[in-house]
């Protein structure tokens, strides 16, 4: 089957759902917080240490599962999962030049830029 027609995303959630199944661990949130921390500090620093775009991945794909171990603990089901990325996808391509602007390192919506501290309108 090409990879690009599979369901990746249902595939991940699933397969670490099998795998923690088999080591009889149901995903607590404490143990799976510390473990995604771990797991994002690994891919940081991978993406910092140079240009392995392969090591880069693995750790990124390491993200991956210990967030969904995250969203296990909690409760959070496959297609939960799913519907809410197709709606940040949604989201994102909504996006545009006129309502939103790169700065200070992130993307931000240009309406928030003129609110002052308290949230207010100037």
């Amino acid at each position: 089957m090409d990879t690009q027609q599979r369901d990746s995303l249902r595939e991940l959630f699933l397969g670490t759902a099998a795998f923690y199944e088999r080591f009889g661990y149901v995903p607590q949130l404490g143990d799976s917080v510390t473990n995604f921390r771990e797991e994002t500090r690994e891919l940081i620093e991978a993406a910092e240490d140079g240009d392995d775009v392969r090591h880069i991945a693995e750790e990124a794909a390491d993200v991956f599962v210990t967030a969904m171990g995250v969203c296990m603990a909690r409760g959070v089901d496959v297609d939960l999962l799913i519907e809410q990325v197709y709606a940040v996808i949604h989201k994102n391509d909504a996006k545009t030049h006129e309502t939103h602007i790169y700065t200070e390192g992130k993307i931000r919506r240009r309406s928030s830029l003129k609110r002052s501290d308290d949230g207010a309108e100037p």
